[in-house]
């Protein structure tokens, strides 16, 4: 890693931010609950214990675990304020409500000082107190009162009862089962797997979905019987009872519409506002914190606003592809750099990477196809030598129309007025060759509606090609389309990019962009945090004009207003790259051979699950011009291999560790 800028001076005109205002931990959290008295067959901590252990890289700098009463709640922590304090479990003053708690609460100073003209008193300046005085205020209403990111269980041993929580966009994750007398939760899939007698059950809908998103979507995980919360949801578990309900506690998109900006100008005004204080708010951190720069809109965008409330200099962190100048964006992110006078770095991510795909999968306990992952893995690791926060820029794509794909669809509408026949012709034509898969994709979204059009721009395997490839074609289950069918219902808006955007929101950002972002820092015991998903600005931007955000070639309108005063004057104005990678030139550079040993004839033929023609069929058009069928080779590479590490036993079980070039 390089350091590309010397170290800027302070500051004279910038404020000093008090940062300490409370302890916030990033962590991991998991648990259980005896329903209706079920008796145990092993101690509850040991239990517990086992579970938490699956989850140190979250929470490297402590633990702590409560069991008593068939109630056992833990917590591994990482400390980013008032590292001495801020134990978990929290109790409040009586001992009966106790909380074990994942993420920030960026508001908590407003909300302690509102809980101390109530009376109440503080042990701690943790943030997770709070929650337990907030509970006696306002029950589970106090969902309404937070802004952050946040995994939440409380235990109220009054009323006997586990709530469940996770924030409104699922920035943090948060699973759970039921199973032999237990309702469990967990902020990662392997914990779960660590119950007494949990054997992973493989659920084929969840496979069918992953090779059409290229990752696992909406409340369905790949293993039977463990679940996801979602984002903006809660979950209620009556002990007693022993049963659950789940409700959704954020839905803006389905009150009253506010009245909308009146003009472009206006409307980046109050982005610039709630963004600048969205950015203040997370930069409270008793240890350092730096932010991932790429130098496009977003990042960059967080950079200058960060570079405002700071006297030292912002440590940048950047990505630099080498093997694939085309790919590199090293050029941009330095002028930025430069134009903020941050203290920068950058890693040179190169195809020898990808030998740790194994590890880096087993952090999402499913298959995840997204290639991104080693860089931002890569990014992450170099970041943590340095920093133990970090600032990102995801979600303004999603709230704004960031992706070329929206600019697209205006033209895509328009290859919908050709006769019918015209379209078929061509569509038929353009499958069989390669290079003409943008065309094909094309042809394929302009009969459909936007819901199904948001889900083909993305899709791995499609319907047909998914039908062909399955051993047994009724495993096509059509999981993704029905996702995209329904959100598309809650659209506020009847515009086509409304629905575009919406879905995206909803569906592709937390499952996969806040995924990605939370595994690959977490794996590194690294804390991310999200300005642009701030539940004010995301509020402010679902009922924007959807002309304010892509207008004739051009996204991100509003925001670029917003914050083109703040950047270098070419970063505005600068054709949208986004993060890419060279994968296939990584996968033919090297690897290739051990890609073709794990998709092999006799490996897949033992699988059950896929044709082995169709896969050698696959693997024969791969080449250097055939972008599409190297995600295809990609995503089920990344299958194979979750299989071996989640689903194998004995012999055939892949040690994560072991590099890609020694899979056998």
């Amino acid at each position: 890693m390089a350091r590309l800028a010397s170290q800027a001076s302070r500051r004279p005109n910038s404020t000093r931010l008090l940062l300490r205002q409370g302890t916030r931990t990033v962590c991991g959290i998991c648990g259980f609950v005896r329903l209706r008295g079920a008796p145990s067959r092993e101690g509850d901590d040991s239990i517990v214990e086992r579970m938490l252990s699956s989850l140190r890289h979250r929470g490297p700098d402590e633990s702590g675990c409560i069991a008593r009463q068939g109630v056992a709640l833990a917590n591994a922590r990482l400390s980013i304020i008032d590292v001495a304090g801020g134990h978990q479990p929290v109790h409040n003053e009586d001992g009966t409500v106790h909380v074990v708690f994942n993420g920030e609460i960026y508001n908590q100073a407003a909300l302690r000082e509102d809980l101390a003209t109530r009376g109440h008193r503080f042990a701690s300046r943790t943030d997770t107190e709070i929650l337990t005085h907030l509970y006696e205020e306002e029950g589970g209403e106090l969902l309404q009162r937070l802004n952050g990111m946040f995994a939440i269980a409380l235990w109220d041993e009054g009323n006997g009862q586990l709530l469940l929580a996770r924030d409104r966009l699922g920035i943090k994750p948060l699973f759970f089962t039921e199973t032999d007398g237990m309702f469990a939760f967990a902020s990662e899939i392997k914990a779960l797997l660590r119950l007494p007698g949990m054997a992973p059950a493989v659920d084929p809908a969840a496979i069918d979905q992953y090779l059409s998103l290229r990752y696992s979507g909406g409340q369905s995980t790949l293993f039977r019987g463990i679940q996801q919360l979602l984002p903006g949801q809660a979950l209620v578990v009556d002990i007693r009872a022993g049963n659950w309900t789940t409700h959704n506690y954020w839905e803006p998109w389905k009150g009253e519409p506010p009245a909308p900006a009146a003009t472009m100008d206006d409307a980046a005004r109050r982005v610039r506002e709630l963004l600048d204080d969205a950015v203040r708010l997370r930069l409270m951190s008793d240890v350092p914190f730096g932010a991932f720069l790429s130098g496009g809109l977003d990042s960059s965008g967080i950079v200058a606003l960060m570079a405002q409330h700071m006297e030292e200099p912002v440590e940048t962190f950047a990505i630099r592809f080498s093997e694939e100048p085309r790919l590199d964006e090293g050029a941009h992110a330095q002028a930025v750099s430069r134009h903020c006078e941050t203290r920068h770095h950058e890693v040179d991510c190169t195809a020898d990477r990808v030998e740790l795909l194994p590890q880096l999968l087993s952090h999402f306990d499913s298959p995840f196809a997204d290639p991104i992952i080693v860089p931002t893995h890569q990014v992450a690791a170099a970041a943590r030598e340095h920093v133990k926060v970090i600032l990102t820029g995801e979600g303004a794509d999603e709230l704004f129309g960031g992706y070329t794909r929206f600019v697209s669809d205006a033209q895509i509408r328009r290859l919908a007025m050709l006769p019918g026949f015209v379209r078929s012709a061509l569509s038929a034509l353009t499958s069989r060759v390669p290079s003409a898969d943008s065309l094909h994709r094309a042809l394929l979204l302009a009969d459909q509606p936007p819901a199904q059009r948001a889900l083909t721009w993305i899709e791995a395997f499609d319907e047909q090609e998914r039908r062909s490839m399955y051993v047994d074609a009724e495993a096509v289950d059509r999981g993704a389309e029905r996702l995209y069918a329904e959100c598309a219902l809650d659209t506020p808006g009847s515009h086509p990019l409304e629905q575009l955007l919406f879905c995206e929101l909803r569906l592709r950002l937390p499952d996969c962009m806040l995924t990605r972002t939370d595994r690959m820092t977490m794996a590194v015991s690294l804390e991310g945090r999200t300005p642009f998903l701030d539940h004010r600005l995301v509020e402010e931007a679902l009922w924007m004009p959807h002309g304010f955000k892509v207008k004739g070639g051009s996204e991100k309108e509003v925001l670029k207003k917003a914050l083109a005063p703040l950047l270098p004057a070419t970063t505005p104005r600068r054709k949208k790259q986004g993060l890419a990678v060279p994968f296939a030139l990584w996968t033919r550079h090297g690897l290739e051979a051990s890609i073709r040993r794990v998709l092999s004839p006799e490996r897949v033929e033992r699988r059950g699950l896929l044709q082995p023609a169709y896969v050698a069929s696959l693997l024969d058009r791969w080449g250097p011009h055939a972008a599409r069928h190297s995600q295809l080779v990609w995503s089920l590479l990344c299958l194979e291999l979750w299989f071996r590490m989640y689903v194998d036993t004995g012999n055939d079980r892949l040690d994560p560790t072991t590099p890609l070039s020694q899979v056998a």
